[in-house]
């Protein structure tokens, strides 16, 4: 028996060493019997206090690494909410020690959040600041100032210093934010259970005054803290739900500015330093959209272009079936009130905002590949394999999913009882029944194309916790970082880095010596260039949530054994360099090393950039009032906003382009003559009053009656119309040679089609011009296939259509976005270029008059797409004509490729005459309908009794919501491309799809043009467009701010940063014109419901 015993422990002994010094991935989780870090952060649910009255219940703790000791070896700090803080000594080798009871920093507990450690009295030694919440004794949740006595104990003195807020706080930062040489402090706090809804129907609320909810600003007045939030600009309201904080300095000016992620209906707040002691809140200028549940975050430079970046985290799953079973119906009417009363464009998914440079950051989450992690906490950028990209740790999960649909659904009907009197259960019975949501984190390896990949497996992130606070650190001193989780329910998890044996890459860690007033040099900036490649990192220990990291920065070198240099830019903006540094080595910098100062340049020139983008004063688009999704609630996106379209043609015959600007339903079009200044003068066009109540989406000048001068012809569209209403016919309009314009009511067919294009171009070979009229949507039936027309001209403006006799292929075949009338073949005759949503790319040449489609000989790649514009030209200087075409890009939830489409079935399901239009997409390699259970029922309440419940309808797919009998009918469109992509016309070989910048993939591209930017002779690429109507589900696609393309000449495109081009287009532009002028030209971009924006080179 004992020799079986004995067996038993050598086995048991060999297979904890083997776990433990287990290599096979980057990183091993290491058990708490070898490491002696024990701690638990247990939630009692039985108490008074529980989710039912405390919504932060289940958030948890956090986490801070310091070297309390200076021992070299980073130390651990846990906060607890029901159980007792704990700090572990690091004693090497992956041994701590436990020394809370000696230590005192358990002493007087309470419900323990975010830590913090700072040498907050400039003696040498890391002293503890720990916040406090939940409690409604003030005096239980005051925050926490442990002094570090030089004998691994600590005193409180929070009082004493001026630092015993009392708020319901979450974490604190400290920085020198005026630049006086000493550390502030700033304080997030956040509201109650009671201010998380209604906002809506009371938005004068945000005006209401907390303390105890509120941010809070602490001055550091030689060693004692002041508030001086109110002074500063520091911003709050009882809604301020504070759940993150990041200290970064944003804007590049030198001074600190600091980042508030707030969960909940308030947004977030980004308080720019106005460099004289206050801030001014700025996220709405800054930013186009952000997280609606924001929670943990992290400013880093991501992509190693020298900018600070910034990650939000919020709830969005990855696998549909949890997504789901957290859908509910979109709600967009409640959506679009809450932005018109002042709410700001919140979506629940993780943000990831790229820093343009310009004081303004495009959201790339979703393109980057980072958006949905579940319910997240803590981020954490960190160059986890040191191959000089930073990567991405996210912790996540939660104790009970109060949130789920059909637990929800289970709730309110528990109130409904209780209202009515009848007995329902205990709360704690209650609590009980929660559903749990316990996930692996997150590990996503930085590709270092801008873009993430889950590497959950290969790294060894694999358990499922629930996991909040988080902290990054070297715990054993081997050059990467090891991680450290305060998990809820279970032992924290320490996770040690392999790197050095995996990846086997180098590194340098620099170790920041400041002065008396901020020792570690906490705002120090630190810049590595090695092997071609530029790293940038800041001094800012509190990210995350919740938590501090290591203080000592790590650089991954990759391959690279040695530094170029290294520049080191401190609070005070001294400056040293250290250059030919061999890697794998801590550096020790001090600040009284540092000789040269850093001038800072807070100034953005504009005379710097390429261009100036202005608003035109006198030109402008209204929009009229509609709202699509009341007609077909299941639709992608709205298409009644397709205007702004522009017309540029010399009317007048003075040698300047001119140009035509069409109005909204119910908004006047109007014709701008240009002067020799460049300058837009109004014309006064009475023809185009009658058309008053006509939507005109395109227009294109052209002399149709071969008279000399340009006419123009102006196709009716939109969604807002009855289908074939008088008002969605076409109209020209002849020019009497003197740019005044009649309209020809007889020249036209009828045309009761809601067009998307119009182009130009002698089709029959007569020496006239006919005409090409894509449909775009047939109104209130999308997706509905409406015609399309060839118009031929008998030479005097009349026209007839010919489109039986040219190509009956063209009739209805499809949703026609844009297209070319060009000479594909280099016969001398017009052949035909069309794309649209749902549509391949479609090419038919020109054969004795009639248009056959050739697509197959041209086209060899899956191109089923959402395009929305096409442009030809010579792009690689071999005499032909290329193809840029503009699609929806990767900036999207749905990823799809010739393998795995997305899909629309359409037709009318429940026979009532009208058609559902079904959106699905891949998720986990099953297509899945994009539609909540809600959305979908509510559009075919016929699927109610079969999906009574959330759950049966969390995993289903078309299949399963229709027989095969409903279904084989049903009509199928698909799309298997998203990128906007150049063509390269390779002749009889047909197009060769090349890939663009990543940066022309962040939002939709419904404008382009070419241009010589910077008159090298080359011709580059200007793209601009977004769509901010489409599903809440989606959120805004708006990241496109005017994407300039460098061009080399042979095919190839380099993305000219923003604040380089000194382009800042926001909103939906529509259109981009190129309009020569007397010595130059500009670039007008025509916005949805927005003045024009006039771009013009800065030289």
């Amino acid at each position: 028996m004992r020799t079986y015993i004995s067996c038993l422990l050598l086995l048991s002994t060999f297979f904890f060493f083997s776990c433990t010094d287990d290599k096979s991935h980057l990183f091993t989780e290491m058990d708490k019997s070898t490491t002696g870090v024990n701690f638990q952060n247990t939630f009692f649910e039985d108490g008074p206090l529980n989710v039912a009255n405390y919504i932060y219940f289940y958030n948890g703790g956090g986490v801070a690494v310091g070297d309390i000791n200076n021992d070299g070896l980073q130390d651990i700090l846990f906060t607890g909410n029901m159980v007792r803080n704990r700090l572990f000594l690091n004693k090497g080798n992956f041994k701590f020690e436990d020394i809370t009871a000696n230590s005192g920093v358990d002493k007087m507990q309470g419900w323990c959040t975010g830590a913090n450690m700072i040498d907050i009295n400039n003696d040498g030694k890391l002293d503890i600041y720990i916040c406090r919440s939940a409690d409604i004794n003030p005096k239980m949740r005051t925050n926490l100032l442990f002094i570090n006595n030089g004998n691994l104990t600590f005193s409180e003195q929070a009082e004493k210093y001026g630092l015993a807020d009392s708020g319901y706080s979450t974490q604190s930062a400290f920085f020198d934010y005026d630049k006086d040489g000493d550390l502030d402090c700033y304080i997030i706090n956040h509201s109650l259970q009671k201010y998380t809804a209604g906002v809506q129907d009371n938005p004068a609320i945000r005006n209401e005054y907390n303390a105890n909810f509120a941010n809070k600003l602490y001055r550091n007045d030689n060693g004692h803290f002041t508030d001086v939030s109110k002074e500063s600009g520091i911003t709050s309201n009882v809604l301020t739900f504070g759940l993150g904080i990041a200290v970064s300095d944003i804007n590049n000016d030198g001074w600190p500015d600091v980042m508030v992620s707030n969960d909940f209906n308030e947004p977030d707040y980004l308080f720019i330093n106005n460099r004289n002691g206050t801030f001014t809140e700025s996220l709405k200028k800054c930013m186009d959209q952000i997280s609606l549940y924001s929670m943990g975050s992290d400013a880093a430079d991501y992509n190693n272009d020298g900018l600070v970046d910034f990650l939000t985290l919020d709830m969005l799953p990855e696998d549909n079936k949890t997504q789901k079973m957290h859908s509910g119906a979109e709600n967009f009417d409640k959506f679009q009130l809450l932005f018109a009363k002042g709410y700001y464009y919140e979506y629940s998914r993780n943000m990831l905002q790229k820093n343009n440079g310009d004081g303004t950051f495009s959201e790339v989450g979703q393109l980057a590949g980072v958006s949905n992690t579940d319910w997240s906490w803590s981020a954490l950028f960190n160059d986890y394999d040191n191959d000089g990209y930073k990567d991405l740790f996210i912790t996540n999960g939660y104790v009970k999913d109060y949130t789920e649909m059909d637990f929800m659904k289970y709730s309110v009907d528990r109130l409904v009882r209780s209202m009515h009197g009848d007995q329902v259960e205990a709360i704690p019975d209650y609590i009980k029944k929660m559903p749990t949501n316990f996930i692996p984190n997150y590990a996503l390896r930085n590709k270092g194309d801008g873009t993430f990949e889950k590497a959950n497996d290969q790294w060894g992130i694999i358990k499922p916790t629930v996991s909040a606070g988080a902290a990054y650190v070297d715990l054993d001193n081997d050059g990467d970082e090891d991680i450290v989780v305060n998990n809820a329910n279970d032992f924290a998890g320490l996770y040690r880095n392999n790197s050095e044996s995996i990846a086997q890459n180098n590194y340098l860690k620099i170790q920041l010596h400041g002065d008396a007033g901020n020792a570690r040099g906490i705002g120090s900036k630190v810049k590595v260039y090695c092997g071609g490649k530029f790293m940038y990192q800041e001094q800012s220990p509190v990210r995350g949530f919740e938590s501090a990291v290591d203080p000592v920065l790590n650089f991954g070198l990759g391959k690279n054994s040695t530094v170029d240099s290294l520049v080191i830019i401190w609070p005070n903006n001294k400056m040293q360099k250290l250059t030919n540094l061999k890697s794998n080595q801590t550096v020790d910098v001090k600040i009284t090393d540092a000789p040269g100062e850093y001038i800072y340049d807070t100034v953005l020139d504009k005379t710097k950039m390429l261009f100036t983008a202005n608003a035109s004063a006198e030109i402008k688009h209204v929009e009229n009032e509609y709202n699509d999704f009341t007609v077909q609630l299941l639709m992608p996106n709205f298409l009644s906003r397709q205007g702004p379209c522009i017309a540029v043609g010399d009317i007048n015959k003075d040698g300047l382009d001119d140009m035509f600007f069409g109005g909204a339903k119910g908004m006047l079009s109007a014709i701008y003559l240009q002067n020799e200044t460049g300058g837009f003068v109004l014309k006064q066009e009475p023809a185009f009053a009658a058309d008053l109540q006509s939507e005109d989406v395109a227009a294109t000048f052209f002399d149709a009656d071969g008279d000399g001068d340009v006419d123009l012809y102006v196709a009716s569209g939109g969604y807002e119309f009855a289908e074939n209403d008088p008002l969605l016919q076409d109209r020209l309009y002849i020019n009497d040679g003197k740019g005044n314009f009649s309209k020809n009511a007889n020249a036209l067919p009828q045309m009761l089609t809601s067009s998307g294009c119009v182009k130009a171009g002698d089709i029959d070979g007569d020496g006239d011009l006919d005409l090409f009229v894509g449909g775009r949507v047939v109104p209130g039936k999308y997706p509905l296939i409406p015609r399309s027309y060839i118009l031929l001209n008998d030479g005097k403006g009349n026209f007839k259509d010919g489109t039986n006799d040219v190509s009956p292929a063209l009739k209805n075949m499809g949703l026609v976005t844009d297209a070319l009338l060009t000479d594909i073949n280099n016969d001398g005759k017009a052949d035909l270029v069309v794309v649209g949503e749902w549509m391949p790319i479609k090419i038919f040449l020109n054969q004795s008059g009639k248009l056959n489609d050739a697509s197959a000989s041209y086209i060899k790649f899956a191109s089923t797409g959402w395009w929305n514009r096409i442009i030809e030209e010579d792009l690689d200087g071999d005499g032909d004509r290329d193809l840029v075409v503009g699609n929806c890009g990767l900036n999207t939830q749905f990823k799809t490729s010739e393998k795995e489409p997305m899909t629309l079935y359409y037709k009318d399901f429940d026979g009532n005459g009208s058609i559902d239009p079904l959106l699905c997409y891949y998720i986990g390699g099953v297509s899945y309908p994009a539609a909540s259970r809600d959305d979908v029922t509510d559009q075919l309440p016929v699927l109610k009794k079969k999906f009574l419940e959330y759950k049966t309808y969390a995993n289903a797919t078309i299949n399963d919501m229709f027989t095969p009998d409903q279904l084989k009918d049903a009509s199928v469109l698909k799309a298997e491309i998203m990128q906007t992509v150049y063509l390269e016309n390779k002749g009889r070989y047909g197009f060769v799809q090349h890939a663009l910048p990543l940066e022309a993939q962040y939002a939709p591209v419904y404008g382009i043009t070419v241009i010589d930017a910077n008159n090298d002779g080359k011709k580059d690429l200007l793209l601009a467009g977004n769509n901010m109507w489409t599903r809440i589900k989606f959120g805004r696609y708006s990241a496109n701010h005017g994407v300039l393309l460098l061009g080399d000449g042979k095919g190839s495109f380099t993305y000219m940063p923003q604040y380089e081009s000194g382009l800042q287009l926001k909103g939906d532009v529509r259109g981009l014109a190129l309009v020569k002028g007397k010595a130059s030209y500009q670039v007008v971009a025509g916005i949805n419901d927005a003045p024009a924006v006039l771009i013009k080179p800065s030289k």
